[in-house]
């Protein structure tokens, strides 16, 4: 494929992804496809299909510009701004917050719902705190699937290396997301496998992909990601026996599970012992790392690794990046980028929104450069369009119009996830 056919693909995806399937539903009456009015509501359905409209121009108007200015150069694109009050393209009705916080000698663990265009919260449920030799987990996490009702909270803890402990729950929000109810999953687990960091339910719903180390006699003598089938609780289970550990899973699609491979092998520089990975998961289990190697972000000058989301069809990674430049005596400007990169060559395609502060060049200001520099990372990659929950020096969502910031705190590495 040449850059000008790969540039055209690119941009022809922007602008389908203006248009999803639940809003095309073939030759109807013009008034059919605006929703019944209710008592007291405005115009403003009329003014929402012409926003519609409106950013599809936009986005043709964008590709004839850059059809028309193609040279010989590959060039860095962005997403047409979409007008004032679109709705983003594919964006989910909700986002949840899970925290987990201090609770007199305990921790309460709760799950926020949110409604994804204004950030109000809607509702809010219990979960129940997984307790371990006396102290709190290791953490929560969540992910979605891709229905927006449908959320798996996982806790994880033990005093390890035979008495390690992982908890799922299942929760499930209300069409309205004014109520949500919580079930605890009858799934056991083996006492002597250690769950790394990052667990996901399936787009479907149906399955959980977690990574994970056989571990025991003070040492882990294998790495997998385990595939649970939520219905019969049927596992299967990826494996290599090669020096290094697996984090952060997440769906790619039906049938593929995305995580980051740390190398255990001091031979490569260590820009170069990490690797995003892709498995497909169709079959009964096998080699973790028969499938191939995606674009990894660049570390950023501490050497932290950016998270790194793969969209459903493979082809694309979201994932930020990290400069700073000194402009003053004590005082630097720290610029954050949410990215999309080619999943095959990792060659920047967009730059999906920036941020810039100013940090403390003092390594004991809260507001350093190096702790700026780890704080710019992507949260939740929706099933649909460009929709994205991000942490970059404030949390808010990504989508065809940018950067909006939305209500809440940068989430903390424990005890704290956001999924849509």
């Amino acid at each position: 494929m040449t850059d000008l056919e790969d540039r055209l693909r690119r941009n022809l995806t922007a602008l389908a992804e203006l248009a999803q399937p639940d809003n095309i539903r073939g030759p109807q009456p013009i008034g059919s496809l605006l929703p019944a009015r209710r008592a007291g509501q405005s115009h403003g359905a009329r003014r929402w299909l012409a926003s519609i409209g409106a950013a599809v121009t936009v986005a043709a108007v964008a590709l004839v510009a850059m059809l028309i200015g193609t040279g010989h150069h590959s060039s860095v694109t962005t997403y047409p701004t979409a007008p004032a009050g679109a709705p983003a393209p594919g964006m989910p009705r909700f986002y949840v917050v899970l925290e987990q916080n201090p609770s007199g000698a305990r921790y309460a663990t709760t799950a926020e719902v949110h409604d994804s265009a204004t950030g109000a919260m809607l509702t809010k449920v219990r979960i129940q705190t997984l307790y371990s030799a006396g102290g709190a987990s290791n953490g929560a996490g969540i992910s979605a699937a891709a229905d927006d009702r449908t959320y798996l909270i996982t806790e994880t803890g033990g005093s390890g290396p035979d008495h390690w402990l992982a908890r799922f729950y299942l929760l499930r929000v209300a069409a309205d997301g004014r109520s949500a109810t919580v079930k605890k999953l009858p799934i056991s687990w083996p006492p002597a496998l250690a769950p790394a960091q990052g667990a996901a339910i399936s787009p479907d719903g149906s399955r959980i992909a977690i990574t994970v180390q056989g571990c025991g006699k003070g040492a882990c003598h294998y790495s997998g990601v385990r595939v649970i089938t939520i219905a019969t609780g049927a596992v299967r289970t990826w494996t290599t026996r090669t020096p290094g550990a697996p984090f952060g899973s997440a769906w790619a699609g039906d049938d593929r599970v995305a995580f980051e491979w740390q190398s255990g092998s001091k031979t490569p520089p260590p820009a170069q012992r990490t690797a995003n990975r892709l498995l497909t998961v169709t079959g009964q289990g096998g080699d973790l790392l028969a499938g191939p190697i995606v674009a990894t972000p660049t570390p950023v000058p501490t050497g932290a690794m950016p998270v790194a989301l793969v969209t459903p069809d493979g082809s694309r990674v979201i994932t930020t990046s990290v400069t700073s430049k000194p402009d003053g005596p004590g005082h630097a400007t720290v610029t954050g980028k949410v990215i999309e990169l080619d999943a095959r060559t990792g060659r920047l395609l967009r730059v999906l929104a920036t941020t810039t502060v100013t940090a403390s060049t003092s390594e004991n200001s809260q507001n350093s450069v190096s702790s700026l520099e780890q704080d710019c990372n992507v949260l939740s990659l929706a099933p649909r369009g460009l929709n994205v929950l991000v942490s970059c020096f404030s949390f808010g969502r990504v989508g065809t119009s940018g950067f909006t910031p939305l209500p809440g705190s940068p989430p903390a590495w424990d005890g704290s996830g956001y999924a849509w």
